[in-house]
This record gives structure tokens, sequence and C-alpha cells, in this order.
């Protein structure tokens, strides 16, 4: 008796519960449901969404710094030309690259320093000594002026003077070639070179 009394309210609350579904909630969700045009919640609303402009998403410092090294690295490369010795004694001018931008200055301490092993071993040379420095370089308007230490002069005869000479006037007129070329010897002009006193023509040819 008990079990059928239990079973019984069991259905009847299970029967009760369809009853407020079917007839109570489903009915306050009915899709033929309309909400008037004047209910204020919903007037213009779709006009006042389309006014509000979207403010751009600023972007992190470390996703700035990605993006930026995901960039390709560009290497700016600038040529230098000095002028060395063949194997066959004729002069020859021999380009380099480097990333330091071009100057008299780097280009002069270029030929200072002489050729590369690997040059050398291509027959290339110069005839100006390696202990030779550049001490200033002064450009005007239409001259340029080479102040070398004392080192420039020494050693060889004089054709090997003369040979330096050329080296030294040939790669400054490669870029320079309006301007006239005096030099000096520890801030003084000179006028002879060399154990032998080989004459210096002023501005060098």
């Amino acid at each position: 008796m008990n079990t059928f009394i239990k079973t019984f309210i069991v259905c009847l609350i299970v029967a009760l519960g369809f009853f407020i579904y079917k007839f109570v909630i489903s009915e306050s969700y009915s899709p033929d449901l309309s909400v008037s045009n004047d209910n204020p919640v919903f007037t213009n609303t779709t006009n006042r969404f389309d006014k509000v402009e979207k403010s751009p998403i600023e972007k992190l410092p470390i996703e700035e710094e990605f993006e930026k090294n995901q960039l390709p690295e560009v290497d700016n490369k600038y040529e230098y030309t000095c002028f060395f010795y063949s194997s066959t004694g004729k002069l020859i001018p021999v380009k380099r690259e480097f990333s330091v931008k071009q100057s008299l200055e780097n280009t002069i301490d270029m030929l200072l320093k002489g050729p590369t092993i690997t040059e050398s071993r291509q027959g290339i040379y110069s005839e100006i000594p390696k202990n030779v420095d550049l001490i200033s370089v002064n450009q005007g308007q239409d001259s340029i002026i080479v102040n070398l230490t004392s080192a420039f002069g020494q050693g060889g005869g004089s054709q090997s003077i003369e040979n330096r000479l050329k080296q030294l006037s040939k790669t400054i007129k490669n870029r320079y070639k309006d301007k006239k070329i005096y030099l000096y010897i520890d801030n003084k002009e000179v006028e002879y070179l060399g154990g032998e006193g080989v004459y210096v023509k002023q501005p060098l040819d």
C-alpha cells in the first residue's frame, strides 16, 4: 500500500511538472511573440551601435619588438677603391666592401695598410711602407692636403718613391678628379723624398 501511494505521488509530480512546462513556460517563449518598436529598450538600437567607432588596439612593447626582429636586416655595403701594383708591375684598382660609410680618410687608411693576404697571394703588392700613418686630411674647395708620417719617404730607391706617390695620387683622384693634391710629411709640405732626394712635384700628378 505504501509503495502504491509513493508511486502515485511521483507520477502526480511528474504530470504537474509537465503541465507547468507545457502551458506556462513554453507560452512565455512563444515564437510568435512580438515586441513593439515603441518599446524604449529597443528604440534605435541598431543606429546607436553603428555609431560606435572601433578604437585601435595598442601593441605591447614586446609585440612591437618581436615584429621588429622579424624584419630582414639590411646590410649597407660601401665600395672602396685604392691602387696597388700587380705582379706585372702595373698599377691597378683594388676594390673592397665595408659597412663603414665612404670617406677620404678611410680610403687612404686602406691604402696605407696594403694588400690583404689573399691579394698578396695573387701577386698584388704596395710600394708604400707598412709603418706609414695618416696624420690628417684637409679638404678645401679645390684642393686636398694629405699629411703623412716620415716613414712614407723612407726605404727603397727613387723608383719606389715615385711608385708610392703614384699610388697615393691615383687613389685620391679616383674619387676627387678635379682637386689638386698636396703631400705633407710631418706637417710640412715636402719637396724631396728618400735618401736619393727624389723631387716631389706639388700638386701631385
